[in-house]
């Protein structure tokens, strides 16, 4: 997802991940510790009641190492496709979640000469990233399965199957397989919701570009601003208000793009 790259400062993490120049910033810690506060509480909850006392910081460190490898699994997956079409590019890991940020928007073609990445090209980036994301998932829910651990948004599976599985005595064993799956499964599909600049909003734009045979901008700013406020709107009556902000304020950037490119008003 590509909400503007933040600026490096002396306290951000640089390191290479399969080539790629990958930078964190320390802000990230601290948001996905934030945002993780609730699901390592439930945990320690669990397990509080079961007479295993679970540290709440412990449990903290879990999801956010989970995070960690969610998103930069997330953004390789990005990074791996603009490397298959002959460009480089540097993945950093922030408070809004993650960016793979590539160089020049052009590729060489057989004969040498330069050409821009296509819609379908551009279809192919944006669903690396949540690709991946559920496939890691899927692999970690299957592997927790044949080894006997219980995974929560896989029991349809075991039930079909009728496997015996159950919750692991170790509460980090749990917390990991638990938070890897449903990090990689429900942020995956968050993403691909049609709200620009979400990956799934940059399919659509590139989906109706190859229809209208033009960029589709402006068609997924108005799309994403009407499915970012009936989102926010859901999210607002379930009783999630950071989730109903988010989206709230991701449908009015939607609006302000929309309005500056003098495209349709709909408000």
């Amino acid at each position: 997802m590509l909400l503007g790259e933040p600026q490096p400062s002396q306290y951000d993490w640089n390191l290479q991940v399969f080539g790629f120049p990958t930078r964190v910033t320390w802000l990230f810690w601290a948001v996905s510790a934030a945002l993780g506060y609730n699901s390592a509480r439930n945990v320690q909850f669990e397990y509080a009641m079961q007479g295993n006392n679970v540290p709440l910081a412990a449990l903290l460190a879990v999801w956010v190492g989970v995070v960690f490898v969610s998103i930069l699994v997330h953004e390789l997956g990005h990074a791996l496709a603009f490397r298959y079409f002959g460009i480089q590019c540097q993945i950093i890991l922030y408070q809004m979640g993650g960016l793979a940020v590539p160089g020049a928007g052009m590729l060489w073609g057989s004969r040498g000469q330069k050409k821009r990445l296509t819609h379908l090209d551009q279809i192919i980036i944006s669903a690396a990233g949540p690709g991946i994301q559920l496939l890691l998932a899927a692999v970690v829910g299957c592997t927790a399965i044949l080894c006997g651990i219980a995974s929560r948004d896989f029991s349809w599976l075991t039930n079909y199957l009728a496997l015996e599985v159950s919750k692991p005595r170790n509460p980090y064993v749990f917390a990991t397989v638990h938070f890897m799956v449903t990090v990689n499964i429900w942020w995956a599909l968050i993403n691909l919701l049609p709200i620009y600049p979400l990956d799934g909003g940059q399919i659509a734009q590139h989906v109706i570009g190859i229809f209208r045979r033009t960029s589709g901008l402006i068609e997924a700013y108005t799309l994403g601003a009407i499915v970012g406020v009936l989102v926010a709107y859901w999210f607002y009556q379930s009783g999630s208000t950071f989730n109903a902000i988010f989206f709230a304020s991701m449908a009015y950037s939607n609006m302000q793009a929309l309005q500056s490119s003098n495209g349709p008003r709909i408000w």
